[in-house]
């Protein structure tokens, strides 16, 4: 299977690839595409790691979830997106672009 990504690794209920870009308000944004996780759960099965760092779920952009929550969207961007809902996660975090990230259920 072509990988759409060179750095993007699709293996059996696990994705991995790295922070792409960040946000102007400091979210992480992912070369991982919101496609390739079609047969992915959304609920707390999912993992999201990334450094030293865990999240559960996969949620809509819109999703409620209360400020200083860190969460994994489905961003508008069309990739996983990872934020700390009202802070700057990147500057907060000291993340850099090139980071890995893995998705897996």
């Amino acid at each position: 299977m072509q990988q759409p990504f060179p750095g993007v690794s699709i293996l059996a209920n696990r994705i991995q690839g790295q922070v792409s870009r960040i946000s102007e308000t400091g979210n992480l944004i992912t070369d991982i595409s919101v496609d390739q996780l079609n047969e992915a759960p959304r609920d707390e099965s999912l993992t999201v790691k990334f450094g030293d760092h865990e999240t559960f779920g996969l949620f809509p952009t819109e999703h409620g979830q209360p400020d200083a929550t860190m969460v994994a969207t489905v961003g508008i961007s069309g990739y996983v997106e990872i934020e700390i809902v009202g802070i700057p996660l990147a500057e907060m975090l000291g993340i850099r672009v090139g980071e890995k990230v893995i998705v897996k259920w």
